[in-house]
Parts: C-alpha cells; structure tokens; sequence
C-alpha cells in the first residue's frame, strides 16, 4: 500500500468510528497517550503476564506476539499509537502497536509494529515486522467494561473484525489470534523508563 493510501485508509477508519470513540483509561484511570508506552496485561491477574515476544516455529528470532505464562511478568512496554494528531487514544480507531527502540533484543528489526501472519498451520498469529504479506488491516481498542478492554484487528478487505485472544502452540507458546469465543481482556500499565526491562518469554 503507498504510503498516500495509506494515509487515506487510517483517516477513513478513524472518521467511520469516531462518533462511538471514548478515550482509553490505563490502568489508573489516567487517559492513555497517544504515542505512549505501556504494558498490556490481562485483566485478570490470575491468567498470566503481559504480552512479549518469543521465537515460535521456525523462527530464529522472537518476532511471534505472546503473552507470559508468569504472572508477575509484564513483557514488553508497547508503543500505542494513534495515526491522526491527537492527545489521547480513543476506544474504536485505527491504532499501531509498536515495539519500543531499546526495549526489544538486538536481533529483532525496528521499527517493528504489530501485524498478522499467516503461519505454517493456517492459522493467523500477530508478529511484529520482518515476515512478507503481512495482512492489510488495523487494530483498535474496545471497552468491555470499567478499565478492561480488548484488543480488535479489522482487515482492509471487508472481513468482519476479530477479537484478540490467546492460542497455546505445541510448544506451550501462548500466541496472539484472532479468538471471538475467548477474547483477551486487558489493562494498559504505564511504563516507567526506571523499571522498563527487556523481557523475551
């Protein structure tokens, strides 16, 4: 997609869901910043970590979006970014997720930002940047209730927006998918540039 079109494909994704947007509360009930970093956890604190990288399949270095099995894990510190000019993040717009420059092993590429891939066994998993045909869609942020949310990818090609969620591999790896009967909910945690480590699951 150029990078014109592009442009024009977020600001019509923003401006179709806009009417319905609230701002996004962190775990603080602090309106979360456009452009912030935060780790992303579940809601409920009995269901693992935060969400990382991991190198799955036949990957040789961590590109695959996974959530710890740890608890007392927050992952990685994720960049949320809104395309358009503005303060706070809103609830149902387009939205980036990138991975923050220092924060992330040497061997993964940046800038590195979620997508969806098409693994090996078909199913559609998040990776950050360094695989070819990446789907064509954007993400985006709903209320589900209070300060817990869940995470929404909508493909460019008319398919229905699906829910996040989280899908074991044979390796014990808890992957990123599309998961409408179980979706992922979660809190944004403000990370402190004192307490932000490196963190590969």
């Amino acid at each position: 997609m150029k990078p014109s079109s592009c442009a024009l494909f977020f600001l019509f994704a923003f401006i179709a869901s806009s009417a319905k947007a609230q701002v996004v509360l962190d775990a603080a009930g602090d309106f979360v910043t456009n452009g912030g970093t935060y780790y992303i956890l579940p809601y409920i604190w009995a269901l693992g970590g935060g969400l990382g990288l991991a190198a799955t399949g036949n990957e040789t270095s961590p590109l695959s979006v996974v959530q710890s099995a740890f608890e007392v894990d927050n992952g990685l510190p994720w960049r949320i970014a809104c395309p358009l000019r503005i303060l706070h993040v809103p609830t149902n717009s387009s939205l980036e997720f990138l991975s923050v420059e220092g924060k992330v092993p040497e061997s993964v590429p940046l800038p590195s930002r979620w997508s969806f891939v098409e693994g090996e066994n078909g199913n559609k998993t998040v990776k950050i940047s360094g695989f070819e045909n990446p789907m064509t869609g954007w993400f985006k942020i709903q209320q589900v209730n209070g300060w817990a949310y869940k995470i929404v990818f909508c493909p460019v090609n008319g398919d229905p927006c699906g829910d996040l969620g989280i899908s074991k591999d044979d390796k014990g790896n808890r992957l990123l998918v599309i998961n409408d009967d179980d979706p992922l909910n979660v809190v944004f945690l403000k990370a402190e540039s004192k307490s932000e480590k490196v963190s590969q699951v």
